[in-house]
C-alpha cells in the first residue's frame, strides 16, 4: 500500500506538470504545427500536382504515341488498299486488254485463212475458166497452134505438089480422050487401054504419100480432120479440071467399057484435092457456132464469177486491213492507258513515299517530344527527391515537438476530429482548385503568348515579304529613273544641240525687228511732229480735176498722193499740201496755206472744202454740211464738229 501511495502520487503530479504544459506553450506550439502542416500539406499537393502532371504527360505521350502509330498504320493500310485496288484493277485491264488481243489475233487469223481460202478458190476457179475457155490460155493456144500449123504445113505442102503433078496428068489425060473420041469406035480399044494403063499405074504411086502422111500425122492430123469435119468453113472438095472435065467425063464414059470407066472413076477419085480449106491463123482454133456461143456463155459467166470474187477478195482485203488499223488503235489505246496507269501508279508511289517520308519525321518528331518528357519527368523526380531530401533534416529535429504538438492539437472526441478532417479536406480541395485554375489560367496564357507569337512571325514573315517585294520593286524603279535619267539628260542634249541655231536665228530676227520698230516708232515720231506744226485747212480742188479720183470708198494714202501730184501739176502746187480728214476722208484740206493765199493764188473760194472757213474749223462751232464739190458719193457727206489734223501721207 505504501509503494502504491507513491506511484499514484507520482502519477498526479506528472500529470499537472502535463496538463500546466498544455495550458501554458499550447498557442504557440499550435500555431507552429499548423504552419508546419499547412507546409507539408502544401508540399504534398504540389507533389500530388506534379506527379498527376506527369501521369497527365505520361497519358498524353502515349495517346499521342498510339494515335500517330494508328494514323500511320491507317495512312499505310489505304495505301496498301489503293495499291492492292490499283494492281487488281491493271491486272484486269491487262488480262482483258490480252483476251481482246488474242481475239483480234484470232479473227486476223481467220480473215487470213478465209482470204486464203477465197484466194485458192480463186486460183481453182481460174483454172477451171482456163480449161473451159481456151482463149484464156493465149500463149499455149498460141504454140500448139504454131505447131499445127507446122504439121499441116509439112502435110499440104507435098499434097500441093502432088495436086500440081494430078493436074498436069489429068490435062493430059483429057487431051489423049479427046484425041481418042475423035478416032473411030474400033480402032482405040487396045490403044486405049494401052494408053491408060500407065495413067492407071501412075496415080498410084502419089496416092500413097497422102496415105503415109494421114498415117504418119498423128493426132495433129485427126484433131485437123475432125476440126474440119465439124467446122462450117471448110468448102467442098472439087476437081482439079473444073467445069470441063466434069462435063467431059461423062461423055467419055459413055464411049467407055467398063473397064476403062472404073479406071476414069480411079483416076477422078485420085485427083479430088481440097481447094478451100480455110487455115486459121496461128493461135486459133475452128469451132462450130453453138460451140462458140456456149464458150462465150461461159466464158462471161465466168467472168462474172471471177469479178464477183475479185470483189470478195477486195471486200475481205478491205476488212482486213479495217481490222488491221483497228487492232494498231486499239493497241495504241492500250499502250496509252497501260502508260497512264504507270504514270498514275509512279504518282501513287511517290504519294505513299511523301506519307512515309511525312510519318518518319512525324514520327521523329514524336520521338524527340517523348525524349524531351522523359527528361522534364526525371527533372521532376529529381526535384522531388531534393525537396523530400530538404524536408526531412528539417522535419528530424521537431519529431518529437510535432508529435507532441499532434498530440496535443488532435481533438478528444470523434465528431471534433471528423470536423477537423472536413475542415482539412476542404482546405485541401480548394488548394487544388486553386491550383488548377492558376495551372488552367497559365495554359490559357501559354496558348495565347503562343498564337500571338505565331501570328507575330506570320506578320513579321509577311512585312519582311512585303519589304522584299518593296525593296525589288525600289530597285525596279531606281533602275528605270536612272534610264529615265539619262534619257533625259540625251534628249536635253539633243535639244540643247538643236536650238543654238533656231535661237541664233530667232535672235537675229528679233534684232531686226527691233530696228524696224525703232525706225517705224522714229517715223510715227516724225509724222506726229509734222501734224502737230503744221495747221491744218480746208482745200477746195476743181471738180474738173478730181473727177477722175471720185470714188464710193474713202481715199487711201496712194490716192491723197495722186490728187496731190494732180494739184501740183495742174495749179503749181509744191510740197505736202493736201491731206485728208479722219471723220470724212473725201474731203481734201490744204495743210500749208491759208485761204486768203489759195484764193489770191490759185482762184480757190476761201471758204475751202465743204464750204467750212479755217476760223470755223479751228473753233469747232460749225455743224455738218454737205461737200460742195460731190467726192463722198453718197457715203460720207456730212463735215464733222471738229476735224482733227491728220498725218501727213
Amino acid at each position: 500500500m505504501a509503494a502504491a501511495a507513491p506511484v499514484t502520487a507520482g502519477e498526479d503530479e506528472r500529470r499537472r506538470r502535463l496538463g500546466a504544459a498544455l495550458e501554458g506553450p499550447q498557442p504557440q506550439e499550435g500555431a507552429n504545427v499548423e504552419a508546419e502542416s499547412g507546409e507539408l500539406s502544401r508540399l504534398r499537393a504540389e507533389l500530388a500536382g506534379a506527379l498527376a502532371e506527369m501521369e497527365t504527360m505520361k497519358a498524353v505521350a502515349e495517346v499521342s504515341e498510339s494515335t500517330k502509330a494508328e494514323a500511320v498504320a491507317a495512312v499505310q493500310r489505304q495505301c496498301q488498299e489503293e495499291v492492292a485496288s490499283l494492281q487488281a484493277i491493271l491486272k484486269d485491264s491487262i488480262s482483258s486488254y490480252e483476251a481482246q488481243i488474242t481475239a483480234l489475233k484470232q479473227e486476223r487469223q481467220q480473215k487470213q485463212q478465209d482470204c486464203e481460202e477465197k484466194e485458192r478458190e480463186l486460183g481453182r476457179l481460174k483454172q477451171l475458166l482456163s480449161r473451159a475457155h481456151p482463149l484464156d490460155s493465149l500463149e499455149k493456144q498460141m504454140e500448139k497452134a504454131h505447131e499445127d500449123s507446122e504439121k499441116l504445113r509439112e502435110i499440104i505442102l507435098p499434097m500441093e505438089q502432088e495436086i500440081e503433078e494430078l493436074k498436069a496428068k489429068l490435062l493430059r489425060a483429057e487431051e489423049l480422050i479427046q484425041e481418042i473420041q475423035r478416032r473411030p469406035q474400033h480402032a482405040p480399044s487396045l490403044h486405049g487401054s494401052t494408053e491408060l494403063l500407065p495413067l492407071s499405074r501412075d496415080p498410084s504411086p502419089p496416092l500413097e504419100p497422102p496415105e503415109e502422111l494421114s498415117g504418119d500425122g498423128g493426132p495433129a492430123a485427126e484433131a485437123f480432120a475432125h476440126n474440119c469435119d465439124d467446122s462450117a468453113s471448110i468448102s467442098s472438095f472439087s476437081l482439079g479440071g473444073g467445069a470441063g472435065s466434069s462435063a467431059s467425063l461423062p461423055r467419055s464414059r459413055q464411049g467407055l467399057s467398063p473397064e476403062q470407066e472404073e479406071t476414069a472413076s480411079l483416076v477422078s477419085t485420085g485427083t479430088l484435092v481440097p481447094e478451100g480449106i480455110y487455115l486459121p491463123p496461128p493461135g486459133y482454133q475452128l469451132v462450130p457456132d453453138t460451140q462458140w456461143e456456149q464458150l462465150q456463155m461461159e466464158g462471161r459467166q465466168l467472168q462474172k464469177d471471177l469479178e464477183s470474187i475479185s470483189r470478195e477478195r477486195d471486200e475481205l482485203q478491205e476488212g482486213l486491213r479495217r481490222s488491221n488499223e483497228d487492232c494498231a488503235k486499239q493497241m495504241q489505246v492500250l499502250l496509252s492507258q497501260v502508260q497512264n496507269s504507270e504514270q498514275l501508279l509512279q504518282t501513287l508511289q511517290g504519294t505513299v513515299s511523301q506519307a512515309q517520308e511525312r510519318v518518319q519525321l512525324q514520327m521523329a518528331e514524336l520521338v524527340t517530344t517523348h525524349k524531351c518528357l522523359h527528361n522534364e519527368v526525371k527533372r521532376l523526380n529529381e526535384e522531388n527527391r531534393g525537396l523530400r531530401a530538404e524536408q526531412l533534416p528539417s522535419s528530424a529535429p521537431q519529431g518529437p515537438q510535432q508529435e507532441q504538438g499532434e498530440e496535443e492539437s488532435l481533438p478528444s472526441s470523434v465528431p471534433e476530429l471528423q470536423q477537423l478532417l472536413r475542415h482539412t479536406q476542404q482546405e485541401a480541395q480548394a488548394r487544388l482548385q486553386a491550383q488548377e485554375h492558376g495551372a488552367e489560367r497559365l495554359r490559357i496564357e501559354i496558348v495565347t503568348l503562343r498564337e500571338a507569337l505565331e501570328e507575330e512571325t506570320a506578320a513579321r514573315a509577311s512585312l519582311e515579304g512585303q519589304l522584299r517585294v518593296q525593296r525589288e520593286e525600289t530597285e525596279v524603279l531606281e533602275a528605270s529613273l536612272c534610264s529615265l535619267r539619262t534619257e533625259v539628260e540625251r534628249v536635253q542634249q539633243e535639244q540643247s544641240k538643236a536650238q543654238l541655231p533656231d535661237l541664233s536665228e530667232q535672235r537675229a530676227k528679233v534684232l531686226r525687228l527691233q530696228a524696224e520698230l525703232e525706225t517705224s516708232e522714229q517715223v510715227q515720231r516724225d509724222f506726229v511732229r509734222l501734224s502737230q506744226a503744221l495747221q491744218v485747212r480746208p482745200v477746195p480742188a476743181p471738180p474738173s480735176c478730181l473727177a477722175p479720183f471720185r470714188m464710193t470708198s474713202p481715199w487711201s494714202c496712194k490716192d491723197s498722193l495722186m490728187v496731190r501730184g494732180v494739184l501740183s501739176s495742174s495749179w503749181g502746187w509744191h510740197g505736202p499740201v493736201l491731206s485728208y480728214c479722219s471723220k470724212n476722208p473725201e474731203a481734201l484740206v490744204c495743210a500749208s496755206q491759208s485761204p486768203e493765199a489759195l484764193s489770191a493764188e490759185h482762184g480757190v473760194d476761201a471758204q475751202g472744202i465743204c464750204g467750212v472757213s479755217p476760223t470755223e474749223v479751228a473753233s469747232g462751232s460749225t455743224g455738218p454740211r454737205p461737200c460742195p464739190w460731190g467726192l463722198t458719193d453718197g457715203v460720207g457727206a456730212a463735215f464733222p464738229h471738229q476735224v482733227p489734223s491728220a498725218p501727213l501721207v
